[in-house]
């Protein structure tokens, strides 16, 4: 994948480059020559097509100078192979986001690219872009105006799903709240794929937007961080809403958890331990594939197991050093790519895992029997034949086996083993073999509520 990004340069300048994670090398794009706040900016594959949208001028400056006729938002279209014309296809007063679509692994060249305009007048748009090549250069070969079809109205929540190129919306119905998803097929084509009912009540008037690009002024607004939301995907076919949302009472934090393939939701309220008033509120949430991780810095940091969210004993909730992300202390993060997280105050990207020594450590120095199974269930099946990882966990098996209360170890390391090795090698066997030699768990996690609803599976389109 590639990172496009932006900097101001000495003399003010705005710049706008590409970084490539596989070859770790800098491309400059593109340099506009006054100081501008970029709001949203996207390159076609083949670098050929710049889209931009950046702020003209912010309000007081705009009153000041008696610009009323002149647009605050402007979008641009720039061709950039070589960098020659520049057609404007927003000018409007709201704010607009840009995306290319990437819809075709590993294509080299094309005549057609396809960009989605986001406006925060909750709506999404497509536009269809021919180039041409004349004399070494590549030109917008569309005369007039460009063709355009409306993705979706009406939307006061939406991200996008880079790898599959997909596009996740809510709309607000009634009382609660309708969960979309449109795919982006080669052949320009898109449709709706999918649709779930979520009980979310959301109030806000402001549109929200996830991997549509980082914006540090709209970081800053505390009304945009009234509904926290995101969806999360993995391998094996989960399909996750995680939400959290601004709690009156200054010592909890709560947030739910829809496990759609699954049918129900869980609700989680915990208590913090520390309150300094600085510390962050707002819960990030990870993409782990086989877990999602609700993380609050300085707090808590809690793994859900996506597969079999059932039972709580599978899901790991670790404090204080336990809880410790290296790197990223008390700073506000997005996951925007599976185990991969954003550093927003500095601008760093990571690759995030579980720790398998780390996981060792705290399996042998838990007190608790449900961070036990917790932990012996995630060595054995987030890491998979890892047979020094199983001879370790034979040895504290054999340490342990009279402190164990609530479950019987070696049973249940030879279920989780005998599990992890079959289902790889058979499609949906994981619904037939158990997961588990539990049938319930009535263990509570200290300062840890849980409620649990049953909802509707999502309808396939």
């Amino acid at each position: 994948g590639k990172i496009i990004y932006t900097w101001k340069g000495n003399q003010r300048n705005t710049h706008i480059g590409l970084y490539d994670l596989q070859t770790k090398q800098n491309e400059h794009l593109y340099m506009f020559e006054r100081d501008l706040r970029i709001i949203s900016c996207s390159v076609n594959n083949e670098r050929t097509l710049l889209a931009v949208s950046f702020c003209q001028y912010t309000e007081e400056e705009r009153v000041s100078r008696l610009l009323q006729s002149v647009s605050r938002y402007l979008t641009l279209l720039i061709e950039i192979h070589p960098i020659n014309n520049v057609r404007v296809l927003k000018a409007v007063d709201s704010c607009v986001r840009v995306q290319f679509l990437y819809p075709v692994e590993g294509r080299n060249t094309s005549t057609e690219s396809r960009l989605l305009l986001v406006s925060e007048d909750k709506y999404i748009e497509q536009f269809d872009i021919r180039v041409a090549e004349e004399e070494h250069k590549v030109v917008i070969q569309n005369s007039g105006q460009l063709p355009r079809a409306r993705v979706v109205d009406d939307l006061i929540w939406a991200q996008w799903d880079m790898m599959e190129q997909r596009l996740f919306y809510i709309v607000p119905k009634e009382s609660r709240s309708t969960l979309k998803c449109v795919q982006f097929y080669p052949d320009e084509n898109f449709n709706s794929i999918l649709e779930s009912h979520l009980d979310i009540s959301v109030n806000d008037t402001q549109l929200k937007l996830v991997n549509f690009g980082y914006d540090y002024c709209e970081d800053q607004d505390v009304g945009s961080k009234s509904l926290n939301l995101q969806v999360f995907t993995s391998k094996a076919g989960g399909l996750c809403v995680c939400c959290s949302l601004a709690s009156d009472i200054p010592d909890e934090i709560t947030y739910s958890i829809y496990f759609l393939h699954k049918g129900y939701n869980k609700t989680f309220t915990v208590s913090l331990e520390r309150k300094e008033s600085h510390q962050l509120k707002e819960v990030a949430f990870m993409n782990l594939d086989y877990y999602v991780a609700a993380y609050l810095p300085g707090q808590f940091l809690h793994l859900l197991n996506i597969q079999h969210p059932d039972l709580l004993c599978y899901s790991l909730f670790l404090t204080g050093e336990d809880a410790r992300i290296d790197m990223l202390q008390n700073c506000s993060i997005q996951s925007p790519l599976l185990s991969t997280v954003l550093d927003c105050c500095l601008g760093s990207m990571y690759a995030v895992s579980i720790s398998d020594s780390a996981l060792l450590q705290f399996l042998q120095n838990s007190k608790r029997d449900s961070e036990r199974l917790a932990a012996l269930h995630c060595a054995l099946l987030y890491f998979r034949h890892t047979e020094d990882l199983e001879m370790q966990i034979i040895w504290w098996i054999s340490e342990n086996l009279s402190t164990c209360h609530s479950f019987d170890p070696i049973q249940e390391f030879i279920v989780a083993s005998l599990y992890c090795r079959m289902c790889p090698e058979t499609h949906n066997l994981d619904k037939l073999l158990p997961y588990t030699s539990l049938l319930d768990w009535t263990g509570m996690i200290p300062g840890v509520t849980c409620a649990t609803d049953i909802i509707s599976l999502p309808v396939l389109e």
